[in-house]
């Protein structure tokens, strides 16, 4: 049984998503996982059918899956894909974005997705990969488990021969639909299966068993250095994921392109470009003048600001907003998503961490609330600076007013009393703090 392994490794798993083709792999899959269901009553799982019209086949292929779903009274959802002729993906790119999302939308929380990828597959990877000047990563191919967009993904073949997949389904009198398209060399895996790696098999038989065993040293020198880089990054990132720089100038810079690589897939989950790794080292690392740049990537910007990098959502200016504070004693909402500010009385101690001690305010004070200085912002300017707060983020940062005076920067700073006497105080908490 192929799938001994899954359960072996991951006994506690129970619940499954099976993508089904209606190929060999796939329906082995299906068959192997049936086979389990009846010896283990606690196993449960459902398919996925994606058509993507590309073959004269694709119908029947729904329908073989649909009728073997049935016979076996397994819940099967079928999806249809259509792929445009002009997109910037390729065919095979935009079919397994497409395959994806439809794949997230439709698992459940506690399900695991099963594909029915092969140790083939893998050896062709190989070449694909060297084709798009991917590096250790793409190289070293699938894993048996993996994760994607919080999608749990394993797959139970990616360890057996295709030869031995098709010799156990004509042994169990197997049947299931070829895939007309495999046959059109315009596609790149089909050119490098068909015309490449079919010759190569014949003159070198053991020439796959090898390309697994060069697979699996990437692997693990892969973890290696994610060892080293994930050391690094623990003793240089803040709890906001902001990267510091202070410990960047001794190492090499093919360790600090690493490191940022791993800095912001840990931040975006999306593996970057060497390209914008390359921008993110020019223009805000190696460069004076990085003050006013910022990279774009998956919607946010990344920043410098003195020794740190930041990966931070888009700046949003609220210098025109002006807040009345009726009554300090009921909250004040902020705007764009920036949380919220609570005022309460208190006796005046050592402060805590997002707390503020303010002078409680005398009757019919105008209290406001604003997000910048409209008069001179020498002294402002001074107070950023010296508590590092970022230029993006000062124009969010709430300014408490009594009768249009700067009374405090809520969370960093506090205008100091001329007169020293005891008095009442509030505390005024921020509440979803910006980071």
């Amino acid at each position: 049984m192929f799938i001994k392994k899954l359960f072996k490794k991951y006994p506690t798993k129970k619940k499954f998503l099976l993508a089904l083709s209606g190929g060999v792999d796939s329906t082995v899959l299906f068959y192997q996982l049936i086979i389990w269901k009846k010896k283990f009553q606690e196993i449960n799982f459902r398919t996925i059918h994606i058509n993507h019209h590309l073959h004269s086949h694709a119908k029947l292929a729904q329908k073989h899956c649909i009728n073997i779903c049935k016979k076996n009274k397994i819940e099967i959802k079928i999806f249809d894909i259509i792929i445009p002729k002009k997109n910037k993906y390729g065919i095979e790119g935009y079919s397994r974005l497409e395959r994806l999302k439809i794949f997230k939308k439709n698992i459940l929380p506690e399900e695991i997705l099963l594909t029915g990828h092969n140790m083939n597959d893998l050896c062709e990877n190989i070449f694909l990969s060297l084709k798009r000047k991917s590096g250790i990563n793409g190289i070293s191919g699938m894993n048996f488990y993996s994760k994607y967009d919080n999608i749990k993904i394993i797959r139970p073949l990616i360890n057996i021969k295709k030869e031995n997949i098709l010799f156990w389904a004509k042994k169990k009198k197997i049947k299931w639909i070829e895939d007309q398209s495999n046959k059109n060399n315009q596609y790149d895996r089909n050119f490098i299966r068909n015309k490449i790696l079919s010759k190569i098999y014949l003159k070198w038989p053991y020439f796959l068993k090898n390309s697994i065993k060069s697979i699996n040293l990437l692997k693990k020198d892969k973890k290696i250095l994610n060892y080293f880089l994930s050391k690094f990054l623990k003793k240089n990132i803040y709890l906001d994921k902001t990267l510091s720089l202070i410990n960047f100038d001794n190492l090499i810079l093919e360790a600090k392109f690493s490191i940022l690589k791993m800095w912001l897939y840990n931040n975006s989950q999306i593996i970057p470009t060497y390209y914008i790794i390359k921008r993110i080292y020019n223009e805000l690392i190696d460069n004076e003048n990085y003050f006013n740049k910022k990279i774009l990537f998956q919607k946010k910007e990344i920043r410098r600001y003195k020794k740190n990098i930041y990966y931070i959502n888009p700046e949003k200016k609220e210098k025109k907003i002006v807040l009345y504070w009726k009554n300090i004693f009921q909250k004040i909402k902020l705007p764009n998503k920036l949380g919220y500010l609570i005022a309460h009385i208190k006796k005046k101690k050592k402060t805590k961490k997002n707390i503020s001690y303010i002078p409680f305010p005398k009757k019919n004070t105008l209290i406001t609330v604003c997000f910048h200085i409209k008069k001179k912002k020498t002294k402002i300017k001074k107070i950023w600076q010296k508590y590092n707060i970022p230029p993006w983020l000062r124009n969010n940062i709430p300014l408490l007013f009594y009768n249009k005076k700067l009374i405090s920067c809520i969370g960093i700073f506090i205008e100091k009393e001329k007169k020293k006497e005891k008095k009442k105080y509030i505390s005024i908490k921020w509440i979803n703090k910006i980071n």
